[in-house]
C-alpha cells in the first residue's frame, strides 16, 4: 500500500506490463520483506489443486513457513507424488486428501474427515478450463462446479471449524481468481447455461467473476474477528494449465509469463501477512488492493449479487449456517 509511481502507473495501464514478470519485479521492489517472515507453526491451511502450479507453490510457501497443509488433490497418483517432493523440499507437514471440487460427495466426504480439527488458512485455487462442455453428476457444468459451487459447499462444509486458534487470529479464506475475469460482468443466465455453445475460456472468466464477487458476499456475512475473505489475481503465471488449456497463448507469451512462485506470492500473503489482520472482501493483485472493474459496464448490480449467493446456496444444496461466525450486523 504505498503510493506509485507515475511510471508505474502508466506500465500498469498497459496491462501486459503489469501481468507478466516484468510488472512483478517492479511491484515487488515496494514489498515489505517482513511480511512473510512470518511463523505460522499451529496453524492448519488447505490448499485446492495443490499438487502443481500456483497451488504447490502456495503450498510450498505456507508449509515452509510452519503451517501444517492439507493437500486437496483430485488425482491421487500426482497428489502423492507432489506431496512428497513438498515434503523433501520443505520438512513440513503436508497431508493428501482426494477431493474433486466438482463433486459433492467427495467435497462433503473432506469436510466430515475427523483428521481435520479446526482450519485456520483456506485457498481456493483449484481450477478447470475446458474445451467440451461436461456435467457434473448431479448436472452442473465442471467449471461452475470446480470454481463456483465446490468451493463454497468446501467453505461452508468447514466454516464451524474456522475459529481462532491459541494465538487468536481469525481464520482466513483466499480465493484465486484471474484477471482474465476483468471484461466480464456478473451473469447468473451464462453460468446456468446448460445449452448452446461452450466456450471453454469464456465460462472460466465468468466463473472467476463469481469468486469475486462471492468472496466479497462471504466476507459481509462473516465476523472479520474469526474469518475474513479475501480474492486475488495471480497475473500471468507458466503453470501447467495454462499450458495445456491455453497452449497458443502460452506459446506466444512464455517467455514473459511470472513462475509459479511469483503467481504464488500474493496468495501467501493473504494467508500469512500479520500487519494484514483483519482485512476483508478485498481484491489484491501483487500485494496491493485494486478494483475487480477495470473496464466500464462490468459492475454488477446488487440485486445480480444477491441472485447470486441464493443460487449458488441453491446449486450447492446449502443453506447459510448463520449460527456459525456470522458478522453482528445483517448480511451484506
Amino acid at each position: 500500500m504505498t503510493g506509485r509511481s507515475l511510471s508505474d502507473r502508466l506500465l500498469d495501464a498497459t496491462v501486459a506490463l503489469s501481468f507478466d514478470r516484468t510488472g512483478h519485479a517492479r511491484h515487488a521492489r515496494g514489498f515489505d520483506p517482513a511480511d512473510l517472515e512470518v511463523d505460522l507453526s499451529g496453524r492448519v491451511a488447505a490448499v485446492t489443486g495443490a499438487n502443481s502450479g500456483i497451488g504447490f507453490a502456495t503450498a510450498d510457501g505456507l508449509a515452509r513457513r510452519g503451517a501444517q497443509v492439507h493437500m486437496l488433490c483430485r488425482n491421487e497418483e500426482r497428489g502423492e507424488a507432489a506431496r512428497r517432493q513438498l515434503v523433501e523440499r520443505t520438512g513440513g507437514d503436508l497431508r493428501l486428501h482426494v477431493v474433486d471440487l466438482s463433486d459433492a460427495g467427495s467435497v462433503a466426504r473432506y469436510c466430515a474427515d475427523p483428521g481435520v480439527p479446526r482450519m485456520d488458512l483456506l485457498v481456493h485455487n483449484a481450477g478447470a478450463l475446458l474445451s467440451e462442455r461436461e456435467a457434473t453428476a448431479d448436472g452442473l457444468e465442471v467449471t461452475l462446479a470446480t470454481h463456483v459451487v465446490g468451493p463454497l459447499r468446501l467453505t461452508l462444509g468447514l466454516l464451524s471449524r474456522m475459529v481462532p486458534g491459541t494465538d487468536g487470529r481469525p481464520a482466513r479464506i483466499v480465493w484465486v481468481s484471474s484477471g482474465g475475469m476483468y471484461p466480464k460482468r456478473l451473469s447468473l443466465q451464462r453460468l446456468a447455461a446448460t445449452s448452446g455453445p461452450f466456450d471453454g475460456v469464456a465460462a472460466y472468466a465468468d466463473c472467476k467473476r463469481a469468486q469475486v464477487v462471492l468472496s466479497e458476499l462471504l466476507a459481509g456475512r462473516l465476523d472479520s474477528r474469526l474469518v475474513t475473505s479475501n480474492a486475488m489475481h495471480p497475473g500471468w503465471a507458466a503453470t501447467p494449465g495454462v499450458a495445456s488449456s491455453l497452449p497458443r497463448f502460452h506459446s506466444l507469451t512464455r517467455r514473459i509469463l511470472r513462475s509459479p512462485v511469483e503467481g504464488a506470492d500474493t496468495v501467501i500473503w493473504l494467508a500469512a501477512c500479520e500487519r494484514i489482520e483483519g482485512e476483508t472482501g478485498g481484491f489484491w493483485f501483487d500485494r496491493r488492493s485494486v478494483s475487480p472493474y477495470l473496464l466500464p459496464g462490468t459492475r454488477e448490480r446488487a440485486v445480480e449479487r444477491a441472485r447470486l449467493w441464493e443460487q449458488v446456496l441453491a446449486w450447492a444444496g446449502l443453506t447459510w449456517p448463520a449460527e456459525a461466525v456470522s458478522a453482528p450486523g445483517p448480511p451484506a
